[in-house]
Order: C-alpha cells, then structure tokens, then sequence
C-alpha cells in the first residue's frame, strides 16, 4: 500500500476514536441523577385532650393571722362651748357698777386636749374636721412627721384651744335713777358637729373589679389574674405594693407588684389552689407598699361563681382586680 492510503486509514481512525468518545461522554452525563432541592419537613399535630387549669398557690404567699378588731374608747365630748356659754351667762346677770371701771385685759386662751383612737378608714384631715382643729395642731401635738401614716389603733393627743369670752366694752355711769333690773338672756345650747361619714375621705387606695371572659374559662379554680395592675392616677405603675386576700377568715398576702422576672411592672395576681370552680366570697385590699402599711384601702368584693360552668357561661371564676393609688 502507498503512504497516501496509510495516512486516510490513519485520519479515519482518529475521527471515529473522536466521535465514540464523544458519544460515550454525553451518554454518561445523561445517566448521572441530578440533584433535588431539599425538602423542609412540614410540622405534624397531634390532638390533646381538653382538661381543667390547674391553680396553685404562690409559693412565697406569706400567711397572715386573723386581726382582731379594735373597739374605740369613747372619748368625752369638748365643753369648751359650754362653758363660755355659761360665763356669759354669768356676766349678763351681774348688777353695772356704780362707777366706770377700766375694761378688763384680754383673757388669753387656754389649751385643752382630749384623746383620741384612730378608727379603721380615718384619716388626719377627718379627725382634724371633727374637732374643729387643724392638720398641722395634731401633727405637732403628737409628732407626726407624715400625716398620712396614722394606723388603726393609734392614740393621738388632739388640742382643744378654749373659747375666750369677749371683752367686755366700757358701761356708761348710771343715773340717779332706779336701776332697771336686768334682763336674763337665754343660755344658748351648744351645738355639737355630725361625725364625719365614711365617704367624707377618699382612700388612700381605690378598688376597680373587672371579670373579663377572655382571660380565663368559667370552669377553672378562682383566681385573681396577672393582668391585674396597681397605678397611680396618672396610670404610672406602682411596684412594691401587696394585696391582702381574706376567704373565711383564712388571710393571705400576695407577691409585692412589679417583682423583676415575674410581674411586669405594676402587675400582679394571686391564686387560691384550686383547680374547680368554686361558689366563694373574698375579701381583698392594698396591705402595704414597700414595707409602709397603708393606713385605708378599699374592700374589694370578691364574688365567684361556678353557675353554668362553660367556657361562654355567665359563671365567673377569674377576676382583674386594679387598684388606683390616690396620695
């Protein structure tokens, strides 16, 4: 064979050995899987069955004593009225001198001081308007610094200033002629003030109740709920403050408002322990603030109710109880 054919075998050869590889590549390609994009795994639910709260009580829930109530002394009236009634008296009836007599100096009043017993709601400006005196004369007389930390119970020296009789103006020289005979004036009864109502001052602590079906179901145990707040008029939230829960002479205390990592600040709640509707009738009010006893609060009225016991029942079992500061 010539060179000629050997160079055509040889370029044939070469372009089939270029075309099966060729072929062979992409076949290869063409079998190899693709890669699919990762599925994200869809959450699955599982039914539970419905079952009741479960209350407890707040651990550090402090127990307190029942109080025993405090029965006031009855303090004497003040006859400081009286008895310069009856010194007027006594002048009328007195016969004129027979000669003009200087006017006699001004009697300089005396103090007098009766005792009283702070009752429970009392505050200083409703003793001070019942004996006619003022804040600052109770203050001074018993050494009170803040007038509006008094308790129940407390004695307080209360100063009476006695009336002074008026000053008697010059009488004329009387005549030759036969004295009239005086004239006896009435002896003026004295006129005792009404005791001041117990609406006369507000609290120093206000109650605001509020049940609410969307905080809880009718058909777990009684409670007061954490959306409950203590404020100030302003709205501005009050931490430190606890409130005092009576249920049938059983007395307790709950966490302070606005504990860092349990209330948010001005909240607070309380829980009885139960996990059942209850017919119950409580008491509760503003104990303390920061360690200072409150010396009035309202009583709230607590009022649960296990009448038709269904999540849209008009039974009631938790309560939002609020409480306004006013001092």
């Amino acid at each position: 064979m010539k060179w000629r054919h050997w160079a055509i075998l040889i370029v044939l050869v070469l372009l089939n050995y270029i075309i099966f590889s060729t072929a062979f590549t992409q076949l290869a390609a063409q079998r190899q899987p693709q890669p699919r994009p990762t599925r994200t795994p869809q959450p699955t639910f599982e039914s539970v069955e419905a079952r009741l709260v479960g209350w407890i009580v707040v651990p550090t829930s402090t127990r307190r004593p029942t109080r025993t109530p405090v029965t006031a002394a009855p303090t004497a009236p003040p006859t400081a009225t009286a008895n310069s009634a009856a010194a007027e008296s006594a002048t009328a009836d007195a016969p004129p001198p027979a000669t003009e007599t200087p006017p006699p100096p001004t009697a300089t009043p005396t103090v007098a001081s009766v005792v009283h017993t702070v009752q429970e709601g009392e505050t200083l400006s409703v003793i001070a308007q019942q004996y006619g005196v003022t804040v600052e004369a109770i203050s001074q007389a018993n050494g009170i610094t803040d007038p509006s930390l008094i308790v129940a119970g407390q004695e307080l020296t209360i100063p009476l200033p006695a009336e002074v009789p008026p000053t008697d103006t010059p009488r004329p020289q009387p005549s030759p002629t036969p004295k009239p005979k005086p004239t006896k004036r009435p002896t003026p009864k004295p006129t005792k003030k009404p005791p001041p109502t117990a609406t006369a001052a507000v609290s120093q602590f206000t109650a605001e109740l509020i049940w609410d079906p969307l905080v809880a179901p009718n058909c777990s145990g009684p409670a007061i709920a954490k959306q409950s707040m203590i404020k100030d008029r302003a709205g501005n939230p009050i931490n430190g403050a606890r409130v005092e829960v009576n249920c049938y002479d059983n007395v307790w205390l709950s966490h302070p408002s606005g504990m860092p990592g349990e209330y948010d600040p001005g909240h607070y709640d309380f829980s009885f322990g139960q996990s059942v509707p209850q017919n119950w009738t409580c008491t509760a009010r503003v104990f303390d603030v920061n360690g200072q006893p409150v010396v009035s609060s309202d009583i709230a009225y607590i009022q649960f109710d296990s009448n038709d016991c269904n999540p849209h029942g008009s039974g009631h079992q938790v309560v939002i109880l609020n409480w306004i500061k006013h001092w």
